[in-house]
């Protein structure tokens, strides 16, 4: 026996076996309830205390982004003033 033909076997088996099982008549509220659980946790949890350390993220960025530009053309500064070296052949 090929093992397509042993994993067809064994589906058709698995059909028959489960052939009448159902689900129980609240499943569909229960899951939608369940969804609507899930998104109100979403919302509740944009309203926790770590939201409100938002703004001094977004700060620290932007001092981060200011202190890696003048970095950067503090190097540009340094590598242009290297080059004011005179070369003799």
């Amino acid at each position: 026996m090929s093992q397509e033909q042993d994993i067809d076997a064994r589906l058709s088996r698995l059909a028959e076996a489960t052939a009448t099982v159902r689900p129980r008549a609240d499943f569909s509220g229960r899951v939608m309830q369940r969804i609507g659980a899930e998104q109100a946790g979403t919302l509740l949890a944009l309203r926790t205390p770590a939201w409100r350390f938002f703004p001094v993220g977004m700060l620290a960025a932007a001092l981060a982004l200011f202190w890696a530009v003048s970095v950067n053309d503090q190097v540009n500064e340094a590598m242009a003033s290297s080059d004011d070296t005179e070369l003799s052949w």
